[in-house]
This record gives structure tokens, C-alpha cells and sequence, in this order.
């Protein structure tokens, strides 16, 4: 997307944020700060989310405001926005992409007044909708998709760059009973740990036996009772609790851890 689009979007948002005019000046270096990256890389993608990287710069946005640092916390979202709205504009890789690549970027360069009006309005609409959870930040990344209309993309890009502006900048403490309920979930999850842990000693110390017994095996017994055991049952027990990762990472959300 071009870099006035970027910067038009980012002083629309920064209004609505109502943040001393100060601030306004890091948001926009943000946001169009990757494409000096890929200038000096060129073969840096930015048509395709990478949402793991995008996650954890809107994680850090939301770690920085936590703790009243506005400036990085404006910086990280800005990088995050940028990826995110690259990523609704199809990439040039066909000759009917480019054509459509570049009609897209001509429309969003100018910023025309019909469009304006309607990145205002998307946005307007998104920070209404925004929801300040980990949770809900990753269900909008995952539906980031290319969009081949100019109006549509315009407001699409406008919209979901509101709705994850407004979760970072979400209430910080967090809903009532959550303490408790995390706390419930953490000692669950210790306890599993500790119940993996003792299902691969037993696995180790059981084939450690068997090898003893029967050597002509043992290049069978050492991967089933030293590696497949152990890591079947970390997977099962500990990796596939997934309510409490995704209640630590609603911690993390807000501050708690």
C-alpha cells in the first residue's frame, strides 16, 4: 500500500485515540517505517501476514501501553498496522495482479475525497467494534485476506486497523473474576506439568530397564520410551491445555503477567 495511504489512515486513527499532538509525529514514522526495511531488502514480503510476527508487535503495543510508555507503544502498533494493511492488497506477482496491484495503489496514493470519507467512517465503525483480547486480535488477523476492489480494500483496511487500534488501547484492568479464574487454570496446569514430568521419568526409567534386559532392542526401545513417550505425553497433557494458554496470554494482555 502506498505511504501516504498509511500516513492518512495513521492521522485518522491518532484523532480518534485523542493523544497529545505530540505523539502523532512517532505513529506515522511507524507505519510507513517498513518499507525503508524493504527498500534495503527487497525481497521482504509484505502482501502476505505473517501473523506470529504481527501478533507479537501488537503484543508489545499493548505491553508498552500497560506500562504508560505511549511512544513504543505506538511504534510497535504502527509496524503491526502496516503489515496488516499491506496484507488486504493482492501482490504483484502475475501480470493481472500487477495491473490490479497498481490500480489499487493509484486510488489509495491520492486518498480522493470519496474515499476519505470512507476510511472515516470505517473507522469510526471499528472502534466500535474492537474487543481488547488476544483472542480477538487473532481472529482478525486470520481473516486478512486480499481484497480486488479499491473501495472495498480502503475499507476493510480502515475498519480492521480501528478494531485493533481500540483493543490496544482497551481498558487495562482486566474483567472481574479473572484473577481467580487464572489462578484456578495456573495451578490446573502445574499440576499437569508435574503429571507429564512423572509419566517420562516412569517412561525413561522403565526402558532404561528394558534395554538392560534386552540390548539386541534397544534401537528399538530407545526412541519409544525416551523420546516418543516423553514427548506424546508433554503434547497431550501440557501442550493441549489450551484454555489455560490462552488465559496466560490474556495475562500477558494485561500485565498480570
Amino acid at each position: 500500500m502506498h505511504s501516504k495511504a498509511h500516513a492518512y489512515i495513521a492521522k485518522q486513527l491518532f484523532k480518534r485515540l485523542g493523544l497529545p499532538k505530540d505523539y502523532e509525529k512517532t505513529f506515522i514514522a511507524a507505519i510507513v517505517e517498513p518499507d525503508q526495511w524493504r527498500r534495503r531488502n527487497p525481497r521482504r514480503k509484505h502482501h502476505y501476514l505473517q501473523q506470529d510476527t504481527v501478533f507479537g508487535y501488537l503484543m508489545g503495543a499493548r505491553r508498552a501501553y500497560i506500562k504508560g510508555k505511549v511512544s513504543s507503544c505506538l511504534w510497535s502498533l504502527g509496524i503491526a498496522l502496516h503489515f496488516i494493511q499491506d496484507a488486504f492488497v493482492p501482490s504483484p506477482r502475475t501480470r493481472r495482479l500487477q495491473k490490479i496491484h497498481a490500480r489499487l495503489e493509484g486510488v489509495m496514493e491520492f486518498c480522493k475525497s470519496e474515499l476519505q470519507s470512507t476510511v472515516r467512517d470505517a473507522i469510526n465503525e471499528g472502534f466500535m467494534i474492537g474487543v481488547s483480547s488476544p483472542k480477538f486480535i487473532k481472529t482478525v488477523l486470520s481473516n486478512v485476506r486480499w481484497i480486488y476492489d479499491e473501495k472495498d480494500a480502503v475499507t476493510m483496511i480502515a475498519k480492521t486497523s480501528a478494531m485493533v487500534t481500540s483493543a490496544v488501547f482497551g481498558p487495562k484492568d482486566p474483567p472481574s473474576g479473572f484473577h481467580a479464574k487464572y489462578k484456578v487454570l495456573k495451578e490446573k496446569h502445574n499440576k499437569r506439568v508435574l503429571k507429564a514430568f512423572v509419566i517420562s521419568l516412569t517412561s525413561i526409567i522403565v526402558g532404561s530397564a528394558l534395554t538392560l534386559f534386552f540390548t539386541s532392542l534397544l534401537a528399538i526401545l530407545f526412541p519409544i520410551f525416551f523420546l516418543v513417550a516423553p514427548t506424546l505425553s508433554y503434547a497431550k497433557i501440557v501442550a493441549g491445555d489450551i484454555e489455560f494458554y490462552e488465559a496466560k496470554e490474556e495475562a500477558e494482555w494485561y500485565g498480570i503477567e
